[in-house]
């Protein structure tokens, strides 16, 4: 339906425009056109030979088919590369109930630690919610910006990967679970999943000590796993 439909738009909107862009002066019939008529001929000795082996060609046809199952398992679910938006974005989370001037606090000091690499520009930071009546976090959900500087600057060997371990292994701090992303990456996965972070296990039911357990249970369990930079647990209540 999708397919279709996208065929109907290009078909309505697209072709016109182009056509009265291209189509000008004096139309050659199809008959008369070189182009077609050397398409013709190229056309009708191969639907000719394909009509008369009918079933060598449905043969060869699934021959194909079979023989491109393996290379599409190894496709994987992701065909575009991650985009590098030139910009990282740190999202910690750290202990409910935090005071304001404690807040400020951290998010002063992990900014002086970031701006410290030579390979970022500026660094900007909030904690809690922003200006805004979207955006109802609290005061221990930090969201700072930093942005990096052109790749040519950078020290030789470092990449973009690298370099969010090397912050990572620098903003240990007790109580603060950290979370890196990019900025565009972090919005479309949030309008998308409503989780802030590339993986997320959600929790629903009607219990709430219950869903509480589970979820320590879940952080727990996560933290364990090869590649697993944080994993923490963040209870909402929907209304």
């Amino acid at each position: 339906m999708l397919v279709t439909g996208a065929t109907g738009f290009v078909g309505r909107a697209l072709v016109p425009a182009l056509m009265v862009l291209f189509v000008r002066g004096r139309i050659v019939p199809e008959h008369r056109n070189p182009v077609n008529r050397l398409l013709i001929w190229l056309y009708r000795p191969v639907i000719a030979g394909v009509l008369r082996a009918r079933v060598l060609t449905i043969l060869m046809a699934l021959g194909v088919l079979a023989a491109s199952v393996w290379p599409a398992r190894q496709l994987g679910s992701e065909f575009m590369p991650e985009l590098n938006e030139g910009t990282l974005m740190y999202m910690p989370t750290t202990l409910p109930g935090i005071s304001v001037t404690k807040a400020g606090d951290l998010l002063a000091t992990q900014d002086r630690i970031i701006k410290s690499f030579p390979e970022v520009a500026s660094v900007y930071g909030k904690a809690g919610r922003a200006a805004t009546a979207t955006d109802p976090a609290p005061s221990e959900m930090f969201e700072t910006i930093i942005n990096l500087k052109p790749k040519e600057e950078w020290r030789p060997g470092v990449t973009v990967d690298g370099l969010i371990q090397e912050m990572d292994r620098s903003l240990q701090f007790p109580g603060v679970s950290n979370a890196w992303t990019m900025p565009i990456k972090a919005r479309i996965d949030m309008l998308s999943t409503g989780i802030r972070t590339p993986v997320g296990v959600k929790v629903i039911g009607k219990d709430l000590a219950e869903m509480e357990k589970v979820a320590r249970q879940v952080e727990t369990a996560l933290k364990t796993v090869p590649g697993t930079a944080s994993a923490y647990d963040v209870q909402r209540v929907a209304s």
